[in-house]
């Protein structure tokens, strides 16, 4: 039995919503599927309300061979789930996009607060420490 992951459409006429789903390929569009894994939204604007995945579920089907329609392999590469064969980059997963914005975060503040130390000590004309330097160096200032 061939598996695939793919759409299904509800809700009402020029207001669609869609359930990704597992079918067997032989299955209707919108007929009834093996299990549903999470449901998609495209007229909501927010993006993280706009999908709503079980990503263990998802991983299983596809570790046991289920062949995502090309729709809902970009959903999935761009929540960050990775698509065995795809050969395309999965994008950030949203705890990874977290991390890394607070990691940004950090590195501008840090250089901030460089420069800041920079133009205080430029103005007394006074000489930057050994460490002071290090730190500005580090942080990304001059």
């Amino acid at each position: 039995m061939a598996v695939r992951m793919r759409l299904k459409r509800l809700g009402r006429k020029n207001r669609a919503f869609y359930r990704i789903g597992v079918f067997d390929s032989r299955t209707r569009r919108d007929g009834r599927a093996i299990e549903e894994l999470g449901h998609y939204d495209p007229l909501i604007a927010d993006e993280d309300k706009k999908y709503s995945l079980n990503r263990e579920r998802i991983g299983y089907w596809l570790s046991v061979g289920a062949l995502p329609t090309e729709t809902v392999q970009s959903i999935l590469l761009k929540q960050g789930i990775d698509v065995p064969g795809s050969g395309k980059k999965r994008a950030l997963t949203p705890e990874e996009r977290a991390t890394r914005d607070a990691d940004r975060e950090e590195r501008k503040r840090k250089r901030e607060l460089s420069m800041q130390r920079k133009a205080a000590l430029s103005v007394t004309k006074a000489k930057m420490s050994k460490e002071e330097r290090r730190a500005a160096r580090k942080a990304g200032g001059a």
